[in-house]
């Protein structure tokens, strides 16, 4: 038990570093060996303003399809680690929450919670798709007991981090994916609209 908590938090601080780090970059990224040029060279064309993206769908970097947003939600301009608080934790799992920041735990049962606004980059085909206040989302649950609900905040192709995640972590046994989902609509309920 003590191992996969230990497992659990390192994955978390992990996840939380890269994220913490994003930032926007021009351009446009391009797969394979193909390289493409940036505005910012000595082109002498003028650009257009037009805009190129699709208006009415539009595809996730996940590669799952569609992405349907009802509400669309900003994605930086706030403090992410603020939009859940212990007595919410607390709340939807019973015992006491402790901690701070983007992840939080309790004791009485014993699980780790965490929140970021992230990538929905390499979601697994087990994936189960849902939808959160209208949009997009999808819960995730991992051979150990834990679950994160990773909820579409936009469709904008620009976004770096265009995903709202709660991760569940149980150690001791509880419905962690009926948890994660209660704590990521919360979540999403608060964050503020685009």
């Amino acid at each position: 038990m003590q191992l996969r908590l230990a497992s659990a938090l390192i994955v978390l601080t992990l996840a939380l570093g890269v994220t913490g780090c994003a930032q926007r970059i021009g351009g446009t990224a391009v797969a394979g060996a193909q390289k493409e040029v940036s505005e910012t060279t000595s082109s002498k064309k003028p650009t257009s303003t037009k805009s190129t993206a699709p208006t009415t769908t539009s595809k996730s970097s996940s590669g799952s399809g569609d992405v349907k947003i009802k509400v669309e939600k900003k994605t930086t301009g706030y403090e992410v680690c603020e939009i859940l608080k212990p007595a919410d934790i607390a709340a939807a799992i019973g015992g006491k929450a402790s901690g701070s920041g983007c992840v939080l735990s309790t004791e009485n049962p014993y699980a780790v919670v965490s929140e970021i606004i992230g990538f929905a980059d390499d979601l697994p085909a087990d994936k189960k798709a849902l939808e959160v206040g209208g949009n997009t989302a999808w819960q995730i649950e991992d051979k150990e007991g834990g679950c994160k609900v990773v909820i579409m905040l936009t469709d904008d192709p620009k976004a770096i981090t265009p995903a709202y995640v709660v991760e569940v972590l149980e150690v001791d046994d509880i419905d962690s994916c009926g948890i994660a989902l209660k704590l990521a609509t919360l979540g999403f309920e608060r964050l503020p609209n685009a």
